[in-house]
């Protein structure tokens, strides 16, 4: 059946509209796995990958997913953790103790607090100029910990300790930074805002 001239135009508008829409797709998914590519080779990416897959085994997605905090209930540095973002970091707490060998630490605390001092506690002597203003939630944890998810030359024995911290985005709940030590942080939580204590 042949078409008029107007009806084989929107024809053809809307076979090349679809054409667009699917290259437009593909790059989109080739530049996705272009970021994870570039993630894994990092130290920050790959803790950020490690964590993803414990929690997706672990079936405690809900510190990974969701929508970024609404700026009208985005945490502010001195207040409390919020019962909806304790859930959250809970999550995320507890499959990263699993994957570096503790599934059930003694106990685990959050606190709302800036980048800049959140490394203070967590990587003492480590640094981020950029973001270091930037709001996170600070996860703190002792138990029995073997870091599994550090960076060591071949043949080097893993960390172990029994402080395990972990620096969150505020607005993405991702993992930023971690660190694990022997003793106690140098910084304490506690002297960064109120702790609000996470099921252990």
């Amino acid at each position: 059946m042949q078409l008029g001239g107007e009806a084989e135009d929107m024809a053809l508008r809307t076979v090349r509209t679809r054409a667009v829409r699917t290259r437009a797709v593909r790059t989109r998914a080739v530049r996705t796995r272009a970021v994870l590519a570039r993630a894994g080779r990092t130290r920050r990416g790959a803790a950020g990958l490690v964590i993803g897959l414990a929690a997706v085994g672990l079936g405690i997605y809900a510190g990974f997913a969701g929508q970024p905090a609404r700026a009208g209930n985005a945490p502010v540095p001195g207040l409390a953790v919020s019962a909806a973002a304790a859930n959250r970091l809970d999550g995320i707490a507890r499959g990263f103790a699993k994957a570096n060998g503790d599934s059930r630490p003694a106990w685990i605390n959050a606190v709302i607090t800036t980048h800049a001092r959140a490394l203070a506690s967590a990587t003492p002597g480590d640094s981020e100029a950029a973001g270091a203003r930037a709001d996170v939630y600070l996860i703190t944890m002792r138990g029995h910990f073997t870091g599994h998810m550090a960076a060591v030359p071949p043949g080097a024995k893993l960390p172990t300790g029994s402080y395990l911290s972990i620096v969150i985005s505020a607005r993405s709940f991702m993992v930023m930074d971690w660190g694990l030590s022997p003793g106690a942080p140098p910084v304490s939580p506690a002297s960064l805002g109120p702790v609000r204590s996470l099921r252990a």
